[in-house]
């Protein structure tokens, strides 16, 4: 049978399973929404870089056509001029072409026209023709820094001049609509392109970790980590990505502010604990609902349980009825002509047997030794109206034992072996009272009458094992063995 203490430990272990298992749902979402979180982290950066690859291969493009012009046109100084003029205005980014004749000439175009070439200008431009590979290389010309990309084809030099303080405000003008920022290194470690007007053409090395760098470099693979933003002055989500502009390697470095990420992570987390509390708290709700009705079906069971096993009780306590009374009087009537000394006795024995029912009225379980008591009144009676064909043996240990049977249970086992058995000379009735271990033994001769039936055993023997299986787990029993039938009582 539960108890409510039952009920409760089931509870408290179904909550903490419930509990474990949210959590554990919990640690699979929160991994899955790291995933998602740097799914986005990539997105992201794949979408900055691709735009940024894209702006400058357009710059590339152009110089390609230049080339391609010179070597399949053969052009002369006029049409090159022409055709510088018009590719100039094809991309905001170029500040300027160039290029040098045979005779070591240089001309400058900008999208404003020719523009002349002063001594210094000349001397940076003869620096980078003077490198034999065509390819990328930043120069000062005034203060300003540029990225040339030129190009040496039949004796004639060309390039393409992009001042990185016009390409700033190129991509300042261009910012994509995500919320983060991106910079560009070149393979020397120097900023091209950054937010921040001040670090531009300035090493890596002195803001950024120039590890990650090199190794994305070297690798040609993106990378991603956390780092603090100098630019921004918070932490960041930084992912690495390598570009390739004409010959040269570039690394775009994408930035996502931890505050972006932190609120739209937050926002999923407060979702998702919101509906985890809303399960823990339905669950619990729905959990206390059971408890109370199973406690309420179980104070219901218990009460009916209690008036039956009071009425059980009190059957018991009834055993001792009329037709015994009725009996005994007879008993009586004949004996105070023949023996008053024994009529006397007979009276005072009935009256006690009836003063230990109103006395024991109010009580379940009585000790054994009162019992016994009692049984020796009734026996008496009995043996009056039987003779020699009845005769009851109660050993001494069962006379002296302390432990407690119900109520008028004894009484009624010997009042049901007399009903239920013949009792003649030939066949008398002897009942035996005797403890085994842990139990009273009620043991009769057996010679069952032919007017009852077989299978009877009276109302008595079902009330006494109910008390017992509600009182405690040990059970009463009853069994016939050869011409002997046995009942016990377990001592409680």
């Amino acid at each position: 049978m539960f108890h409510k203490r039952n009920l409760l430990f089931i509870g408290i272990s179904l909550l903490a399973v419930f509990s474990i298992a949210v959590w554990l749902v919990g640690q699979e979402i929160n991994t899955t929404a790291k995933s998602m979180h740097n799914a986005m982290l990539r997105e992201i950066g794949n979408y900055r870089s691709d735009l940024l690859a894209l702006d400058f291969e357009k710059t590339v493009n152009i110089s390609e056509h230049i080339r391609n012009s010179i070597e399949k046109k053969n052009l002369s100084d006029t049409e090159l001029q022409a055709l510088l003029h018009g590719l100039v205005k094809l991309d905001p980014k170029i500040s300027r072409l160039w290029y040098s004749d045979r005779q070591g000439n240089f001309t400058c175009i900008d999208s404003s026209g020719t523009i002349p070439v002063d001594s210094a200008l000349k001397n940076s431009l003869e620096k980078i023709i003077s490198t034999p590979q065509t390819g990328g290389k930043l120069y000062d010309d005034n203060g300003i820094l540029y990225w040339s990309l030129h190009n040496n084809l039949q004796n004639i030099f060309y390039g393409l001049d992009i001042s990185l303080r016009d390409l700033h405000s190129y991509f300042a003008s261009r910012k994509p609509s995500v919320r983060s920022y991106a910079y560009v290194v070149n393979s020397d470690g120097i900023t091209i392109v950054h937010p921040d007007e001040n670090k531009i053409g300035q090493s890596v090395a002195e803001t950024e970790s120039l590890q990650k760098f090199r190794e994305v470099l070297n690798s040609n693979k993106p990378l991603q980590d956390s780092g603090y933003s100098q630019y921004l002055l918070l932490p960041v989500e930084r992912i690495f990505y390598p570009i390739t502009v004409g010959n040269e390697k570039w690394v775009v470095i994408i930035n996502v502010p931890d505050l972006i990420t932190e609120k739209e992570m937050g926002e999923f987390h407060r979702y998702t604990i919101f509906i985890v509390i809303m399960t823990v708290i339905l669950f619990s709700l729905l959990l206390a609902i059971s408890q109370y009705q199973w406690r309420k079906e179980y104070d219901r069971r218990k009460k009916l349980e209690q008036e039956t096993i009071q009425l059980n009780l009190q059957e018991l306590k009834n055993q001792v009825n009329p037709h015994f009374l009725f009996n005994s009087l007879n008993s009586l009537n004949a004996m105070i002509g023949e023996n008053p000394a024994l009529a006397k006795e007979f009276v005072l024995k009935l009256s006690k047997i009836y003063r230990y029912v109103l006395e024991k009225r109010k009580e379940n379980f009585v000790p054994v030794r009162e019992e016994i008591v009692l049984i020796r009144h009734y026996y008496f009676l009995q043996k009056i109206r039987l003779g020699e064909q009845l005769k009851l043996i109660i050993s001494e240990t069962a006379t002296e034992e302390e432990r407690v049977i119900p109520l008028m249970s004894l009484q009624m086992l010997v009042e049901n072996a007399i009903k239920h058995n013949e009792i003649t000379r030939e066949n008398p009735l002897t009942i035996r009272i005797y403890k085994e271990k842990e139990e009273l033994i009620v043991e009769n001769t057996y010679h069952p009458r032919s007017d009852i039936a077989k299978d009877s055993l009276g109302i008595g023997f079902s009330n006494i094992r109910k008390i017992y299986e509600y009182c405690s787990d040990r059970k009463f029993s009853y069994k016939r063995e050869g011409e002997l039938f046995i009942c016990r009582l377990p001592l409680l």
